[in-house]
């Protein structure tokens, strides 16, 4: 087996800005403990790196390393900010790997190996780029990297992907992600005893049920005026509308 160590680590002084994701496989080691065949073992992690690493490359990611259970990958082509479709293919990159999760589930059932279940968070800034091993591989580092982590392994939910305060100012700053994507505040990540980083959970958003709601608001609205009980309607959302009921009375 090759030493990629020999040589250590060598920093290369350049750093780029970038989009970066960490994708936890959850309860690996509560799954993979009680499996008394190491072949299984192997199946189960080659499973999750290889399925998740295909992906990510079909979206324009790269794969930078596995740490354990987790795995962690970047879009170079987000190193232009203004570049709305490597954003969007960011997000679809990880919306993908939720999505493929019940094909790659179906897979394990049948050789009697337990389900994957995935906590995936994202973000953007500024990465240190390095060569490791025999300077042919690289390597990043660096607070963006250090964030993302804090994020998935304290506020990320199974099966959900959410995003830090930097990558999603810029997704919001392109119309078309910022309409078709719904983001949901999900609390802040605490780095520090006074600094704290806002995350937000990040779903698409169902057209169909869109244009449902919209072709209904006209019926529900006649029944409501015909009425003898008023409905105040307050639309927090595109998807969620709240009735507020206020009785009056008949003279």
């Amino acid at each position: 087996m090759k030493n990629f160590s020999s040589k250590g680590i060598r920093f290369s002084g350049d750093s780029i800005k970038s989009c970066i994701g960490f994708i936890d496989l959850v309860d690996s080691t509560k799954n993979t403990i009680t499996m008394d065949n190491l072949g299984h073992v192997r199946i189960y992690y080659s499973k999750f790196i290889n399925s998740i690493s295909k992906i990510v490359k079909s979206y324009g990611g790269k794969v930078i390393k596995n740490i354990g259970d987790c795995i962690l990958f970047y879009f170079p082509k987000t190193s232009n900010n203004k570049n709305e479709e490597a954003f969007r293919e960011a997000i679809e990159c990880g919306l993908k790997i939720l999505d493929s999760r019940y094909v790659v589930n179906q897979e394990l059932s049948k050789q009697q190996l337990p389900p994957f279940s995935y906590r995936i968070s994202m973000d953007f800034g500024v990465l240190e780029l390095a060569l490791v091993g025999d300077y042919s591989q690289v390597d990043l580092f660096g607070s963006t990297i250090n964030f993302c982590a804090k994020i998935n392994s304290s506020l990320s939910v199974a099966n959900q992907i959410v995003i830090g305060d930097n990558f999603y100012r810029i997704l919001k700053s392109f119309s078309n992600i910022a309409t078709n994507y719904n983001f949901i505040n999900n609390g802040e990540c605490k780095i520090t005893e006074t600094f704290g980083y806002s995350t937000y959970g990040i779903k698409k958003v169902n057209k169909s049920s869109l244009d449902n709601n919209s072709s209904n608001m006209y019926p529900l609205r006649k029944k409501m005026l015909s009425s003898s009980t008023q409905y105040h309607i307050k639309t927090q959302s595109k998807n969620d509308l709240s009735f507020h009921k206020v009785i009056t009375k008949k003279e």
